[in-house]
């Protein structure tokens, strides 16, 4: 299991880049304020693409998020169809992803 909330501080450009103002996963229906908990995920997508010299302003870039955010609902389906994720944690990571997918619009 890959932990978002919790990344090791480093000084180079390969290295994760640390989550802005806690959790880097975003939570449907867990804050009051979900613009400002999209606003916050946004600035942490963006923190790991500038930590490789890339921006999620970059229409290439974010294009190519998109394409991996697909990919990654693709293997959740795919999980969900196998077995492996119960009805309800498949909704509640999917809807993570859609968070997500929203970053760019955020900046």
């Amino acid at each position: 299991m890959i932990r978002l909330d919790h990344r090791r501080t480093g000084a180079g450009p390969g290295d994760p880049a640390p989550p802005v103002g806690g959790s880097a996963a975003y939570q449907p229906g867990t804050s009051s304020e979900p613009d400002q908990s999209l606003a916050r995920l946004a600035a942490t997508v963006e923190a790991l693409f500038k930590a490789r010299g890339r921006t999620l302003t970059d229409k290439a870039a974010a294009e190519s998020y998109d394409i991996t955010l697909n990919a990654v609902g693709l293997m959740l389906a795919g999980a969900l169809a196998e077995g492996m994720l119960t009805e309800q944690t498949h909704a509640k990571l999917a809807g993570m992803i859609e968070g997500m997918r929203s970053a760019p619009e955020h900046l």
